[in-house]
């Protein structure tokens, strides 16, 4: 999967009304009503196309990106 559909996908799974695309350097903790159901979709997300767990408070405590997510699951 390219970055793009990546951050396609993402957007879709994370579910928020008002998202329609990410910034790959913006944390998922600072997005606008991130909240512990995105998180979930993430996690989700993550774990259907990359067969990869993440960790949810991870997302927030380590205030990772997309782009840090991308490229520990393009590994």
């Amino acid at each position: 999967m390219n970055f793009e559909d990546f951050i396609n996908n993402l957007v879709t799974a994370i579910d928020l009304p008002d998202l329609t695309t990410l910034d790959p350097d913006l944390p998922f903790c600072q997005i606008p009503d991130f909240d512990s159901l995105a998180t979930l979709g993430v996690m989700t997300f993550c774990e259907i196309e990359f067969d990869y767990q993440v960790n949810g408070e991870k997302l927030w405590e380590d205030q990772i990106t997309p782009k840090q997510l991308f490229d520990m699951l393009s590994k």
